[in-house]
């Protein structure tokens, strides 16, 4: 869990000012040198499961361990995902929920962990601004932010625990020698999920606004009636709402967003009846300060 500090960002290109290979270490110099030297720096490289069948099983599913079918066209190992989102009251906008990551567990619900070191990297801002990936890199920090302040090792985090055990993400699914295509791809694809699944706004359709209590199954059952899914609900200490994760497994590559939804047996740290805190609670106490 990220700790929690009140910090805020100015610009979501804080780096941008020092020299960009200063700020890698040695192995990704390395890689972008090789990138480079190549000329395969700003191409398109094409996803080999863009040629995967329109109508794939559901990870997870009997028949994917009965055919076995490449891995660049389903996940076939670890195939229950779990998007995470944070109602952090230190971080992000106040009518949104940040991101925490995406997770695929294998199908009992244990999680895989680290799957591949040779593509653990740091300096991810570095990295996607070699890349031009300068929307992405803005809707990381609007949408994925680390109240502690250091995005570049919030992020590296996700992708070298989570990301790198996702098959379809792997190097092999793509036809160029882009070897940070598959990262980029595991981010944008984190966020067009949470955008997809937003969670204040369907809690907002229905009157559930931060500021007041409410029962656990009341919020379980509108995140249902709005996506399908039901919810399992992460509550701290003091019982206060902070976390939502959802289930679900994917038809084809993850890319593809093409989602099954999924269930993890109703379940819930929260009591049954939890706060929906409002952001920055401390707020009004430095204005009255000032």
């Amino acid at each position: 869990m990220i700790m929690n500090a009140a910090i805020r960002f100015s610009s979501p290109f804080f780096y941008s000012s020092s020299p960009l290979f200063a700020l890698l270490d040695m192995k990704t110099w390395i890689l972008l040198g090789a990138l480079l030297a190549g000329g395969t720096l700003g191409r398109q490289h094409s996803f080999i499961s863009d040629q995967c069948g329109s109508h794939p099983a559901p990870s997870c599913s009997l028949s994917i361990n009965i055919t076995s079918p490449d891995s660049c066209c389903m996940e076939t190992n670890a195939g229950l995902f779990v998007l995470s989102q944070f109602w952090d009251v230190y971080a992000g906008f106040e009518d949104r929920w940040t991101i925490h990551g995406l997770w695929n567990n294998f199908c009992n619900y244990t999680f895989c962990n680290d799957c591949d070191d040779q593509r653990a990297y740091t300096n991810i801002t570095s990295i996607l601004i070699s890349r031009q990936a300068y929307k992405l890199l803005q809707d990381m920090n609007n949408n994925w932010p680390n109240p502690a302040g250091h995005v570049d090792e919030f992020w590296s985090h996700e992708w070298n625990k989570h990301g790198v055990c996702m098959s379809t993400f792997a190097p092999r699914c793509y036809t160029g020698q882009d070897v940070f295509q598959g990262m980029i791809d595991f981010y944008n694809t984190t966020i067009n999920l949470s955008h997809k699944y937003d969670i204040y706004k369907a809690l907002e359709r229905h009157g559930i606004v931060p500021g007041d209590s409410y029962t656990t199954a009341l919020i379980q059952k509108v995140i249902e009636k709005e996506f399908g899914m039901i919810p399992d609900l992460r509550c701290n200490d003091k019982g206060h709402l902070e976390e939502t994760w959802i289930y679900f497994h994917m038809k084809g590559p993850v890319k593809r967003m093409d989602l099954v939804p999924a269930h993890n047996a109703n379940a819930t740290n929260c009591n049954k009846t939890l706060v929906y805190p409002t952001k920055y609670p401390n707020d009004d106490l430095l204005d009255r300060e000032v």
